[in-house]
């Protein structure tokens, strides 16, 4: 393990001595390779990006396989198209070409595609937007660009975010908007969604989620606060919750949140408790969770040194629980575990299109106690590569 950190720390120099003798370039946030070649703007009725992510990544071990590894992954190769066809009208569309292309039995739609919606500004207040987009949820790491992540927390990591409905806005004034959501509260089938189910539960007639979510910013956008709840029932008389909300401090060089999300729904379709627990064979059960109970918290700060150059620190609480013991499930704590991030950035043009990174991340479980349960495997992870969203037209 040391001498793959000390190969991965000469790496990182080598790259940061060649990117920091690259010469600035001037903004380049919507000027696209199109732009560039032609020498002449684009209409904004369509705008093609293009998110990269890759990087070498070593594990330590990985936890999948529980050995360790070292390669080059592309993380994101991710497909955007958005634009304006009148000032009233937008869309977009933002499918993952590096994920599989399942489609639901719910939405007849690929897995693999997050985004497929339109919206209709009716006026400075009253909004419309329709199709697949994500479901609210309060806070900020979840409004981040995904291919800027390194590791999501918790919840965030696990929900089923993108989802086939529509959503109301309305913003009485600039720095205040409330939200009205109803979405489809799984892809596919309920046995994708939350494992075997047993023979006594049945379908619900309605399966969605109803969504409220309040987004607001004071002191010149420097403060914002977004809060959401959403609830739905999953199968017949089985219902989920979720309270979700962040507040954010933003100023040219510093930026910090802090988020904390708590779900409770008496069946587990984030699948984190139930996939600890193991059958009478000792294998994952592959059976629907009951009674569960998920909080996260988590606090990330980017602070901007330098005008190219950014450190970024993340550190985040995960538990789960069950809160009603059943058949499998015992009452008590299952997942107690503690997650970080912490590296820095380059950006050698200035602006948010590309830059190298430096990572470390992991996340440490402690010790589930229960009966026929299995912990989840520590991770520990560095990561050297670069992040691209291009604007190709």
């Amino acid at each position: 393990m040391y001498k793959k950190f000390s190969l991965l720390m000469f790496l990182l120099s080598v790259v940061g001595s060649v990117a920091a003798a690259a010469p600035a370039d001037a903004d380049t946030v919507r000027h696209s390779v199109v732009e560039h070649l032609l020498k002449k703007p684009m209409p904004r009725a369509i705008n093609i990006d293009l998110h990269l992510r890759t990087a070498l990544h070593a594990n330590f071990p990985k936890p999948q396989t529980g050995k360790d590894e070292t390669s080059f992954r592309f993380d994101y190769i991710v497909l955007d198209i958005h634009g304006e066809v009148t000032p009233k009208l937008s869309y977009k569309y933002l499918q993952r070409l590096n994920k599989g292309a399942r489609v639901g039995e719910m939405d007849n739609l690929s897995s693999g595609i997050d985004y497929a919606w339109v919206k209709y500004q009716f006026d400075s207040r009253f909004a419309v937007q329709a199709g697949r987009h994500a479901l609210f949820v309060g806070g900020f790491e979840y409004e981040e660009y995904p291919v800027d992540v390194y590791d999501y927390a918790g919840i965030i990591n696990n929900i089923s975010c993108y989802l086939n409905g529509v959503s109301f806005f309305y913003s009485p004034s600039a720095t205040q908007q409330l939200g009205l959501q109803v979405l489809n509260n799984r892809q596919g089938s309920m046995t994708e969604a939350f494992g075997v189910m047993p023979e006594d539960w049945e379908a619900p007639s309605v399966p969605l989620y109803y969504s409220l979510a309040w987004n607001s910013s004071y002191i010149d956008n420097r403060l914002k606060m977004r809060y959401a709840l959403t609830t739905g029932e999953l199968a017949r008389d089985k219902w989920a919750f979720y309270v979700s909300g962040g507040i954010q401090w933003q100023t040219c060089k510093v930026a910090a949140y802090f988020d904390a999300a708590y779900h409770r729904s008496e069946v587990d379709h984030l699948g984190v408790v139930r996939h600890m627990v193991l059958d009478s064979e000792g294998a994952i059960w592959n059976g629907a969770g009951r009674n569960v109970e998920y909080l996260t918290l988590t606090a990330n700060l980017n602070y901007r040194f330098l005008k190219k150059w950014n450190l970024h620190l993340k550190g985040y609480y995960d538990r789960g629980s069950v809160c009603k013991a059943s058949e499998q499930f015992a009452e008590g704590n299952y997942l107690s575990a503690w997650g970080y991030d912490a590296g820095v950035e380059f950006y050698p043009m200035g602006d948010r299109n590309m830059h190298l990174y430096f990572n470390v991340g992991g996340k440490n479980h402690r010790r589930c106690r229960l009966p026929e349960t299995v912990t989840p495997r520590d991770m520990l992870r560095f990561s050297l590569g670069f992040i691209c969203r291009l604007p190709v037209l």
